[in-house]
């Protein structure tokens, strides 16, 4: 079969590598450079876990697993870091309840500690007594930017053709395809003007601040949803961010910009969660997030001869290796 792919990130890149290694066709188009700064798949790092509140996303993150490890040996580089995840809360919170559950269900192991034992394990993080914690040894960090590389790099190798700088602004310019896999991000409802997803994309920001914290896990706060990373030797300090959606952003908008208020409530939050952090701001960067109402994922199929995909709502790229394995397998179908 001969596939178009559109829009070579995270899961691009992924769709691009599984058809090329399977032996079809593919051409995959993308408006920037791969690897480029202006969507959602690039930077050092995003948190994998099995841990989460639903267990179907547990679930689903057995199979993602596999998936990484596969790409790391084929790439014969270092692209998935396990450090263990750390994620806390106040006692009965129901992010952490939920967490517990799906883990359970799923036969995932985990500790569940007290304020006092994290305390003892990690001194620099301050919980309060009546906080408690899930660690997770399976957790830790993907290098993002490297991943889409070294993917689009694997594609190339099994036959793929990559065109950069190639905007397709209407699906007729792909008739000639046998198969369309649309996985264009926050541009995604360029493609659909007819059929709209409800998507909102917004600005993102991540802090890194001056310290270290080296042999620490992955971390998420559950109540405040901030959530960090341990020193990893590629950018001086700190990484941290907050998982909640900031205010509209066009995609168009030439740049990023970065807002000093988003650096103060980095500051104002690792104040009493990790006090040995700060107060420089080392460096800082700004994303996209492309939002659904419910943070779901987008995998559906508004044409016959289309797949339309998208990890969405920032917490997708952990399993945007699997949904390009999807989105592959649905194309040749």
């Amino acid at each position: 079969m001969r596939v178009a792919v559109v829009g070579i990130g995270a899961v691009g890149s992924a769709a691009c590598r599984f058809l090329a290694e399977a032996g079809h066709m593919v051409v995959g188009f993308e408006r920037f450079t791969i690897g480029h700064g202006l969507g959602s798949s690039h930077g050092e790092s995003r948190i994998i876990r099995y841990a989460y509140p639903e267990a179907h996303y547990t679930k689903l993150m057995g199979q993602a697993y596999p998936l990484w490890d596969a790409l790391e040996q084929a790439a014969g580089e270092e692209l998935f870091v396990r450090c263990g995840g750390l994620f806390f809360a106040p006692k009965e919170h129901p992010e952490l309840t939920g967490m517990q559950q799906a883990l359970a269900v799923n036969h995932v192991a985990h500790q569940c500690l007290s304020a006092a034992e994290v305390t003892e394990r990690y001194p620099a993080l301050a919980l309060a007594p009546h906080e408690v914690a899930i660690w997770q040894s399976d957790a830790g960090f993907l290098r993002a930017g490297a991943i889409v590389r070294a993917q689009a790099r694997l594609a190339e190798k099994a036959g793929a053709e990559l065109r950069e700088n190639t905007i397709i602004e209407s699906l007729t310019q792909l008739a000639d395809f046998d198969h369309v896999i649309v996985c264009a991000g926050a541009w995604a409802n360029t493609l659909f003007p007819e059929q709209p997803l409800p998507l909102t994309v917004t600005r993102q920001q991540i802090t890194y601040l001056s310290g270290e914290l080296t042999g620490y896990p992955v971390w998420i706060d559950a109540k405040s949803y901030w959530y960090g990373f341990p020193s990893d030797g590629r950018i001086s300090g700190v990484k941290l961010a907050r998982h909640i959606p900031q205010i509209p952003f066009d995609p168009d908008q030439p740049g990023r910009p970065t807002l000093q208020s988003d650096d103060d409530a980095a500051l104002a939050y690792t104040a009493t969660r990790f006090p040995s952090l700060g107060p420089e701001v080392t460096h800082h960067a700004s994303c996209l997030y492309t939002n659904t109402p419910d943070e779901s994922f987008v995998f559906d199929h508004p044409h016959p001869k289309v797949t339309r995909v998208s990890a969405c709502s920032g917490h997708g790229f952990k399993f945007s290796i699997l949904m390009g394995r999807l989105a592959a397998d649905a194309a040749i179908k």
